[in-house]
């Protein structure tokens, strides 16, 4: 009765968001925002596409709405949250820092600034946000959380400890208690209490599985697209396509996670021709063009009737995406997308790029495992795997056999390091990698490690260790749990076995 009502759109916009509707919503709010711009409603615009997963959208959208209202301490905090999630922490920073001029008493903006300063590194500053925000509201558990990190990071232990052992006994959300529980075992493990760290451990993950669970996460539906793209990918060698692209291909840095991809980012990134993304892939852009839902069925269903024209549009769907994650880094720099569970998706990858350098990281699988049974990684289908040891262990053992499938039938330039190997001769090996890149290696670059060549931030767990000698103290870390690694040793022994690691 009345399409050009643009209070109405915006109230039906709403209800929509309210009903997690976003989808629905995206088409009424942006009709609204066209009749009558409001900050407002690009607001809600906004929101709404960074919930339907457009992120590159969604910061035009806030910062529309901040043109419109600068004053808008919302939308500058949602900008911030969003560029942090684009790893692009020094934007974030700033952006949570404006937020906070507006809304200096909002503690929502002031813990994640301070999470984003720690994640940049500044220490300090992290330390002085939290801990105004921890005076003033002294019963928030958040504060105290980061402030113990911020304490363990500087080698205070016995502080950070303080810390956190009382929050053991708060009624706390899943998420927040996996939290606590988790930066709790990695300073237990520090100090040579490894039961004590692995069943603090064990327990976040139960918090953990709980939340997964709410959120209708599914690990078997991962594995089921693991055992499906073996038949979809390599049932028959194909001669390798030529594509004809301005760009040059990325580079894929991959590995089952937790095989010290970390360490060789840090040093690819000393190159002034490289720019790492620090774990932010533009491919998951691509797979969520390609199959929204993310489900196996889906998943493999659309790649199975990929043509030229819509591989095509794919691989523009990458560049699209690279860009919005590294404006102006691109012009005159590779980018290697390091993202270790991109080894599943190798074979899209050589649909998208047939002359992609592929660079593969391997670890001892028994530290693997126990490594992702430790970390607090962000919930996904892939990850719920790793809240048990042995489903780690299952994991594992699918995905090494999809890479040997993938070794015998894709035609990927390809080259494969130990995590033990690097640590050892970390020159070496680095030399080695760059050859296969065709670049030029100095061996005085190792010491420049943990300097930004332009990429992201690292803002993996091993942010720890960037800027400290390279050691080997992380080789053989499972034969302190060899106990608590029961469940898991027999299910792979035959991988261990066929790599060429020692059995005991």
């Amino acid at each position: 009765l009345a399409p050009r009502n643009a209070a109405m759109l915006t109230n039906l916009g709403h209800a929509l968001l309210a009903q997690q509707r976003f989808a629905d919503a995206l088409p009424v709010l942006t009709r609204a925002a066209e009749l009558a711009p409001q900050a407002e409603t690009h607001f809600n615009m906004a929101y709404a596409q960074q919930a339907a997963g457009q992120p590159f959208a969604a910061e035009r959208s806030y910062r529309e709405a901040l043109s419109l209202e600068p004053r808008h301490a919302g939308a500058r905090n949602n900008l911030a949250g969003l560029l942090h999630s684009l790893g692009r922490i020094e934007d974030a920073v700033s952006a949570y820092r404006e937020a906070l001029v507006l809304q200096p008493d909002n503690p929502d903006i002031r813990i994640n600034l301070a999470r984003a300063e720690e994640i940049a590194g500044d220490l300090t500053a992290a330390a002085d946000t939290a801990g105004a925000l921890a005076r003033a509201l002294p019963q928030d558990p958040r504060p105290q959380l980061l402030l113990a990190r911020i304490a363990r990071r500087n080698g205070e232990a016995e502080s950070a400890e303080q810390r956190l052992r009382p929050l053991l006994q708060a009624a706390l959300p899943d998420d927040l208690a996996c939290t606590v529980r988790k930066e709790l075992a990695v300073l237990l493990d520090q100090q040579g209490d490894y039961a004590g760290a692995f069943a603090m451990a064990a327990d976040g993950n139960a918090c953990r599985r709980r939340q997964a669970v709410r959120q209708g996460l599914d690990g078997r539906d991962w594995l089921r697209r693991v055992g499906r793209y073996a038949d979809l990918f390599a049932s028959q060698p194909r001669p390798r396509s030529v594509v004809q692209d301005q760009r040059q291909a990325p580079v894929f840095f991959v590995g089952f996670p937790r095989s010290g991809t970390t360490l060789m980012e840090t040093i690819l990134a000393t190159h002034p021709g490289l720019v790492t993304s620090g774990e932010i892939t533009p491919l998951d852009h691509v797979l969520r063009t390609l199959a929204p839902s993310g489900r196996a069925d889906d998943v493999c269903t659309a790649i199975a009737g990929l043509d030229a024209a819509a591989t095509a549009t794919l691989r523009q769907v990458f560049w699209t995406a690279a860009d919005g994650l590294f404006p102006g880094r691109l012009a005159d720099r590779r980018l290697v997308d390091k993202a270790p569970f991109n080894l599943v998706e190798l074979g899209l990858i050589e649909r998208l790029f047939p002359d992609a350098p592929v660079i593969v990281a391997g670890r001892d699988p028994r530290d693997v495992c126990l490594s992702c049974f430790f970390q607090d990684f962000s919930l996904s289908d892939a990850v719920v795997n790793f809240l048990d040891i042995a489903d780690a262990a299952r994991a594992y053992v699918a995905v090494q056999a999809l890479w040997s499938r993938y070794q015998e039938h894709l035609a990927l330039p390809w080259v494969h390091y130990r995590y033990e190997e690097l640590v050892a001769e970390p020159a070496a090996v680095a030399a080695r990698i760059f050859d296969f890149l065709g670049l030029d290696w100095q061996p005085g670059r190792l010491a420049d490690r943990g300097k930004r060549q332009g990429g992201p931030f690292i803002a993996t767990p091993s942010r720890d260790a960037v800027d400290r000698p390279i050691t080997a103290t992380a080789v053989a870390r499972w034969r302190r749990y060899q106990d608590d690694l029961e469940p898991a040793l027999p299910i792979l022994s035959d991988t261990v076995r066929e790599l060429g690691y020692d059995a005991v």
